[in-house]
């Protein structure tokens, strides 16, 4: 099957299609309504094989929990919301796997739902619905990540700091700004990376107050964001030339 990715969420589809599965949008962007009904019946959540691949999901082998969300996560809408109501009720092991299967699949009747367990749920399933919630490219998605990113969890804001750097938005300036001032080196490390990789100008000034810190990685961090940005003081200068 020869496959194309979707313009707008990235997925990889048959080429044949011209609606996306996981996104429900056509070539134009516009929203379809997808016919469901089918996949439903040829891979219904109740089956035996989806109750063995959901066991799976709560492995203590990482291998095995791996391939579990894989293959939840090839069925597609049909099982979305099993996964939900399985996510929801917080009722059953292996919920990780269930917010990483819900961001491959991708629909975004799951944003909600993982906005939710990223509040709530214990810290595999934080850091897995936080993931989640990066593969959707949706305007409610980056509200929900800026306030996520303020949550005290270097491992969250870490990989938060890293992924904001990908949104063209201001909102995003002032987040960073505070997360480059993190006392946890790999935070503060990834905001100032991200902090250049946003292309806006307000985030110099916060890079020359990072750059000021005796840590060399966030030292060169801020250093190489400001020269992406165009900011070429002469001390800076001195820094890469000496």
């Amino acid at each position: 099957m020869i496959l194309k990715p979707c313009p707008f969420c990235r997925k990889d589809i048959p080429r044949s299609i011209t609606a996306c599965p996981y996104c429900r949008r056509d070539e134009k962007g516009n929203s379809v309504v997808m016919d469901s009904s089918a996949a439903s019946a040829a891979s219904p959540a109740s089956d035996k094989y989806f109750e063995n691949d959901f066991q799976e999901l709560a492995s203590e082998d990482p291998f095995i929990r791996d391939q579990a969300v894989v293959r939840v996560a090839q069925r597609g809408a049909a099982v979305v919301p099993a996964l939900l109501n399985i996510l929801s009720a917080f009722a059953k092991p292996g919920l990780a796997g269930v917010a990483r299967a819900l961001g491959k699949i991708g629909d975004q009747r799951a944003i909600p739902v993982l906005a939710q367990a990223a509040k709530m749920g214990d810290e595999n399933l934080r850091v897995a619905s936080v993931w989640a919630l990066t593969q959707f490219h949706e305007p409610e998605v980056l509200p929900i990540l800026l306030t996520e990113a303020e949550r005290p969890h270097p491992v969250i804001q870490s990989f938060l700091a890293h992924v904001l750097g990908t949104f063209q938005d201001s909102r995003v300036i002032p987040v960073l700004a505070k997360l480059a001032a993190h006392p946890n080196r790999e935070v503060a490390f990834q905001a100032a990376c991200a902090l250049g990789e946003t292309g806006d100008r307000q985030g110099i000034a916060p890079l020359k107050q990072i750059w000021r810190r005796r840590d060399p990685l966030v030292r060169a961090a801020s250093a190489a964001s400001l020269r992406r940005l165009g900011s070429k003081p002469s001390w800076l200068g001195r820094f890469f030339y000496r």
